[in-house]
């Protein structure tokens, strides 16, 4: 592309250094001109890449021509147009203003110097005729390079667009494995530290109480039995959304199933009551949700840790707010690794409801999880739909 603009801006240059108007004089030998247009025309195309020196040089080329009598004319200023043009689109509006100002006084400079008394005609042409001539070149080299930098700008407004979108996809992915862990964590944690608890106690007893074990491992074909399902309802959260399986439609559990799990850890050998203050009703899936898997927590810590426990789970339902306690009374009653992600999972799952989570010893004896949810936020939302 550059080969050819060079070539066509000197086949214009050597017609233009042809050219004669009566009354204006011009060189008789053609070969001075059209060896100045070849220089400028390689300067043309040396201009992608240097655009100042090849600025430079037509405008020397150029000036040198209109000294030596040349006509002034667009042809023969062709090359140096094209350099004007490109410094524009290259260098930037201000850096080409300076050089069209240098190139429009030398190019004028050299004129004068063939023709000290110049007619009318002579003197529009060798002064406002370069101006007229070279100042189109920049106009569309402004045009040219405004339309770039905003091809530029659009450009990276998509690419951070883009970003932004990838980002926001890898975040909400994040978001979305952690929830997934989590189930998964309480699900298979709780029925597996039942099941192991069952196993280990059947074991103890199959000798001297064969009865007693046979009860025992009953219950913990139940417990591997509610793991499977569970288990097969959370992985069918990794579906896409038009896989119809029995296992992306099972519903979330609540505290309606809260004396399945109560029954499960009296199965492993655990003493557990529960009671409640005020009236039961029914509150919102996702704090039913909420407080179903942070209850499962606490009693797989206390199925884990916990030597010869008594667990009581009090429920409370007040005018605003919902609260669940789950306290611990054994000889060991306190978690091994309370740092672990049990822990975390629970104040995240509360978090996420509005509600928070306390856990530690709560006396002698006694390890206590409390969490309180506020339920004027979900009564609000129910008003206003």
């Amino acid at each position: 592309m550059n080969v050819l603009a060079a070539l066509v801006a000197f086949i214009f240059a050597a017609l233009g250094a042809s050219l004669s108007t009566e009354g204006i004089f011009r060189p008789a030998e053609l070969l001075p001109g059209a060896m100045l247009s070849l220089v400028a025309s390689v300067a043309l195309f040396a201009s992608a890449r240097f655009p100042r020196a090849a600025t430079v040089v037509a405008i020397c080329c150029e000036a040198a021509a209109c000294a030596a009598g040349y006509l002034p004319t667009p042809l023969l200023l062709a090359p140096l147009i094209g350099c004007l043009y490109r410094l524009t689109v290259l260098g930037g509006p201000r850096a080409a203003a300076w050089w069209t100002g240098i190139a429009v006084t030398a190019v004028i400079l050299g004129g004068a110097t063939t023709d000290p008394t110049p007619t009318g005609g002579s003197l529009l042409l060798r002064t406002v005729g370069v101006a007229l001539w070279l100042l189109p070149a920049v106009f569309a080299g402004r045009m040219t390079h405004a339309q770039q930098a905003y091809l530029r700008m659009v450009q990276d407004r998509a690419e951070d667009a883009e970003r932004s979108r990838e980002d926001d996809m890898r975040r909400r992915l994040s978001e979305e494995r952690l929830r997934i862990a989590r189930d998964l964590h309480d699900v298979v944690a709780h029925h597996l530290a039942v099941a192991n608890a069952q196993a280990g106690t059947a074991a103890h007893l199959l000798t001297k109480h064969p009865d007693q074990a046979r009860e025992l491992l009953a219950g913990l074909g139940g417990s591997t039995s509610a793991a499977l399902r569970e288990l097969k309802a959370t992985v069918g959260l990794l579906r896409g959304p038009g896989d119809d399986s029995p296992a992306a439609t099972t519903p979330a559990p609540g505290l309606d199933q809260l004396p399945e799990l109560i029954e499960s850890c009296r199965a492993a050998g655990i003493d557990v009551r529960v009671v409640s203050a005020g009236a039961p009703r029914p509150l919102p899936p996702l704090v039913e949700l909420t407080a179903f898997r942070i209850v499962q927590e606490a009693l797989t810590n206390v199925t884990r840790h916990a030597v010869r426990p008594v667990v009581t789970i009090s429920l409370a339902y007040d005018a605003d707010t919902f609260s669940v306690h789950v306290t611990n009374t054994s000889a060991r009653p306190a978690p091994a690794g309370t740092g672990g992600y049990g822990l975390i999972g629970m104040r995240e799952r509360a978090l996420a409801v509005g509600g928070s989570v306390q856990a530690g010893p709560a006396g002698p004896d006694r390890y206590a999880v409390s969490l309180t949810i506020p339920l004027a936020p979900w009564q609000e939302d129910q008003v206003s739909r």
